[in-house]
């Protein structure tokens, strides 16, 4: 039977790609895919993290509407949730309603933990981990479940 095989990329419009480029790079550790050229045939830049399991491509479309749009999610481990959620703090990233991320962010989904945010641009994320019941103690989220 044919099926799918992965994701190999999401695109992502952004107003203005050099901003943008510079926050996925510091903010979720990206780093530009040197096979990727920006040039007349593309013009995505790709990103990639160090494993090369996530790539990005960025394009600037200055009319593009953003957050209507489902989320991006990246799943982690525990102790990786934990760590992007002090590292998005530290970056002064914010969800959809403008708030700054912090541990009180996090949605409680019965068997996994989600944390969501949005780029500069609006664009939804989200970091999610089936590590749920490591999280719930360490983060003591005692049912504060996500609607």
């Amino acid at each position: 039977m044919l099926s799918l095989g992965k994701i190999d990329h999401i695109h992502i419009r952004v107003k203005d790609a050099a901003v943008a480029l510079k926050w996925y790079q510091r903010v979720l550790g990206l780093a530009p895919d040197a096979r990727y050229k920006t040039d007349g045939e593309h013009n995505a830049a790709m990103l990639v993290n160090a494993s090369g399991s996530v790539r990005l491509a960025i394009s600037e479309d200055p009319g593009a509407v953003y957050g209507a749009q489902g989320a991006v999610a990246f799943v982690v481990s525990g102790q990786d949730f934990l760590e992007w959620i002090d590292r998005l703090a530290g970056e002064r990233v914010t969800n959809r309603e403008g708030q700054t991320i912090a541990r009180d962010s996090v949605h409680d989904h019965r068997f996994f933990c989600a944390l969501s945010f949005v780029d500069p641009f609006g664009n939804p994320f989200e970091i999610v981990s089936y590590d749920h019941t490591w999280l719930v103690g360490k983060l003591k989220l005692g049912g504060h479940l996500a609607v």
